[in-house]
C-alpha cells in the first residue's frame, strides 16, 4: 500500500507539471497554491517535488546569482576567527553570528549580511568550519617484506595496580577527564602497553610494564624482547628491522637508544606530532588489543604484571596465528613467515646490545700497509685491511666500531661527499705462528704492491706534470739530472725585486761610547821552556854559549811570539863559541 501511495503521489505531480507547462505564467502561482492546500504542504515543497518529477519553470537565472557583498578577505577573517576559537578536540566555541559581530565591532567587516548567507558562501568557497575541520589528504605507504619497517607506540592499559594487591580495571565513572584527582592517585601505578607491529604482515608484539611513564630502561628491555627470538614455537616473529617508525618521545630520542639503533643500522623515522595517521597501523592494533584482549580482563583476576603478560602472550599468539588480516586476507604470522634469510637480521646478545648503548665509533690511524688495529670486547686485538675502501689515506683517521651482527668483524665508517655515512665491513686478518699476517708476501717467492690511495695518485700525477713526463721513470731521471721543475718557466726570484722596491727614509743614529780597549799582557816563557821549544825545532842540543846567549838576549824571559825568531838567530850562528877559548 505504501508503494502504491508513492506511485500515486508521483503521478499527481506529473499531471500538475503538465498543467503548469501549458498554463500562462500568471496562473502558475495559483495552481501551486491549490496543490499545496490540497496536500497540506508548503508551496516550496510543491516546487521541490515538481523538480523531482522533472518539471522546470523555465525562468532565467539571476545574473547576480552567486555574488555576495562579502569580500574574500572578509570571508577568510570570519573563517579564521571561528577556527582559532576551536578547542584541541575540534569543538567550536564561537558561532558564525558571534564571529561576525566581533569583526564588525573591530572594523574588519563592513557588509551587513545574514549569518546563514555567510555560511552558505563560505561552504561554496571551501571556507566553512566543517570543511576546515576535516582531515587533510594522506598518501598510502607500503613496505617491501617482513621486518622492512616496524611501527612502535606506547599507550596506557585499562588496568592499574591495586594497593591491596593485584591489578584492577579502571572504572570509567571514577577515572575520566573531569576527575583528575582520581587519576593523580594512580599515576605511579599505571600499566603501560608497549606495542610494535611489522608493517608488511601486520604481526605484532605486545608487552606490559608497571611504570609511571616511558623511560630508556623500559624501552631497551622491550626492544630486546621484541627483537630476540622467543622460545614458544608458535611465536615466530623476531629479528632487527631495517626501519623503525615512532613518535618523538623523550625515551625514543634519547642518546643511548639512538646510539643503539645507529650501531644496529636501524633507520629511524619520527612522524609529525599530532599526526597519529603517520603510524596508523600500530594505532589500529592498540585498539584491537584493548578491545579483544583487555576486554576479557574484567572476567578474570590478574594477580600481577607477570600474570598479565602471560595471558597477553597467549592471546597474541592466537590472534596473530588465526585471525585473517583484512589487507592480505591471511594470518599475520603466515605472511611474516615469508621472510627470506637475508631479510632476517638476528639480534645480537643482550650483553653486546648493552655495550652498544654507550659504544661510539672510535678513530683509528691508517698505517702504512693500509690496515687499522682494533680490539673488540671479548676478542683478541686484531688488524683489519682497509685497502679495498676508496678514499682511505695513510696517516689519517677512520672511524671504527664493532659489527654487532658478525663480531669480531668491524664497520669502518667514512664521510661521503654528500655528508652521509658510508659503512664498510672488514674482517680481521689472520696471523701465523710467528705473528706475521698470513696474507703478507713471502720473501723470495712473491711480491705484492699496495694499491695507490688517492693521495698517491695525486702525487704521481703532479710530479709528471711538473717535469712534463709520461712515466714515473722519466720523473726520476729528470730529478737526478737536476732539471728545474716546469722547465724553468717559473722564476721564483725576479718578482721579489719588484715587491721590495719601496724607498726607506734614512734614520739618524747615536755614536756608541765604547771604553778603551783593555791591554792583555801575556806572560813570557821561562828560559828553560824557551830552550826546550828551540831544541825541538833545531833537533839538537844547545851549547853552553847558546844557552848563555839566550839568557843575555832575553833577560826577563822569552815572549812566545819570539821563539821562531830565536831559532833563526841560533841557526845563523849569532852565538858563536869565543875564539880565545877555542885556542
Amino acid at each position: 500500500m505504501m508503494y502504491a501511495a508513492q506511485q500515486g503521489e508521483v503521478e499527481y505531480f506529473r499531471q500538475l507539471a503538465g498543467r503548469l507547462h501549458v498554463a500562462p505564467h500568471k496562473d502558475r502561482g495559483g495552481l501551486v497554491q491549490e496543490a499545496a492546500a490540497f496536500l497540506g504542504i508548503s508551496p516550496q515543497q510543491v516546487y521541490r517535488r515538481l523538480q523531482s518529477a522533472g518539471w522546470r519553470s523555465g525562468r532565467k537565472l539571476r545574473t547576480d546569482k552567486g555574488d555576495t557583498r562579502l569580500g574574500d578577505a572578509e570571508l577568510r577573517m570570519i573563517a579564521n576567527v571561528m577556527a582559532e576559537s576551536a578547542r584541541a578536540n575540534g569543538k567550536r566555541l564561537l558561532g558564525v553570528r558571534d564571529a561576525m559581530e566581533i569583526l564588525r565591532a573591530n572594523g574588519h567587516l563592513a557588509a551587513d549580511v545574514a549569518p546563514e548567507t555567510a555560511l552558505r558562501v563560505m561552504r561554496a568557497r571551501g571556507l566553512h568550519p566543517d570543511q576546515l575541520a576535516r582531515a587533510t589528504p594522506h598518501t598510502n605507504l607500503r613496505s617491501l617484506h617482513p621486518n622492512h619497517c616496524w611501527q612502535f607506540d606506547v599507550s596506557v592499559c585499562v588496568l592499574f595496580y591495586l594497593d591491596h594487591g593485584g591489578l584492577g580495571v579502571m572504572d570509567e565513572k571514577r577515572f575520566y577527564k573531569n576527575k583528575p584527582e582520581n587519576l593523580k592517585k594512580i599515576e605511579n601505578h599505571r600499566v603501560l602497553r608497549y606495542l610494535v607491529t611489522d608493517h608488511y604482515s601486520g604481526a605484532f608484539f605486545v608487552y606490559y610494564y608497571l611504570a609511571a611513564g616511558e623511560n630508556q630502561e623500559v624501552l631497551f628491555d622491550f626492544l630486546m624482547r621484541a627483537w630476540t627470538k622467543r622460545e614458544h614455537a608458535q611465536d615466530p616473529m623476531h629479528g632487527v628491522p631495517l626501519q623503525l617508525l615512532w613518535d618523538a618521545g623523550s625515551a625514543n630520542q634519547s642518546y643511548l637508544i639512538k646510539n643503539l639503533l645507529n650501531r644496529l643500522t636501524v633507520r629511524q623515522h619520527v612522524h609529525t606530532p599530532g599526526n597519529p595517521r603517520g603510524k596508523g597501523q600500530v594505532e589500529t592494533t592498540h585498539n584491537i588489543v584493548e578491545r579483544s584482549f583487555e576486554g576479557r580482563l574484567s572476567l578474570m583476576r590478574v594477580t600481577d604484571i607477570d600474570h598479565l603478560n602471560t595471558a597477553a602472550a597467549t592471546w597474541m599468539r592466537w590472534h596473530n596465528g588465526t585471525r585473517l588480516h583484512s589487507r592480505h586476507n591471511a594470518t599475520r604470522y603466515g605472511v611474516w613467515q615469508t621472510i627470506r634469510q637475508e631479510q632476517l637480521r638476528i639480534c645480537p646478545p643482550r650483553a653486546l646490545c648493552e655495550q652498544l648503548l654507550r659504544t661510539k665509533p672510535e678513530p683509528r690511524k691508517v698505517q702504512g700497509n693500509l690496515v687499522v688495529r682494533y680490539a673488540v670486547k671479548g676478542f683478541e686485538p686484531a688488524f683489519y685491511s682497509i685497502a679495498h675502501i676508496e678514499g682511505v689515506r695513510v696517516g689519517e683517521n677512520v672511524d671504527v666500531c664493532v659489527n654487532p651482527y658478525r663480531a669480531p668483524n668491524v664497520d669502518v665508517i667514512l664521510q661521503g661527499a654528500d655528508g652521509s655515512e658510508q659503512v664498510y665491513e672488514c674482517t680481521p686478518l689472520g696471523r701465523d705462528a710467528a705473528g706475521f699476517l698470513v696474507d703478507a708476501a713471502v720473501i723470495g717467492e712473491s711480491y705484492k704492491s699496495a694499491p695507490d690511495t688517492d693521495v698517491d695518485a695525486h702525487r704521481k700525477a703532479l710530479a709528471k706534470q711538473a717535469y712534463n713526463a709520461d712515466t714515473q721513470l722519466d720523473v726520476d731521471k729528470a730529478r737526478r739530472e737536476k732539471r728545474p721543475a716546469f722547465g724553468g718557466d717559473i722564476d721564483p726570484i725576479s718578482y721579489l725585486e719588484a715587491q721590495t722596491a719601496a724607498h726607506y727614509m734614512p734614520r739618524r743614529g747615536t755614536e756608541l761610547d765604547v771604553p778603551q780597549r783593555i791591554h792583555v799582557e801575556i806572560k813570557p816563557l821561562t828560559h828553560v821552556e824557551a830552550c826546550r821549544r828551540v831544541v825541538a825545532r833545531l833537533q839538537r842540543a844547545l851549547t853552553a854559549y847558546e844557552n848563555r846567549a839566550v839568557r843575555e838576549w832575553y833577560p826577563d824571559g822569552v815572549p812566545e811570539e819570539e821563539v821562531g825568531h830565536l831559532v833563526i838567530r841560533l841557526q845563523a850562528g849569532a852565538a858563536p863559541e869565543p875564539q880565545q877559548q877555542r885556542a
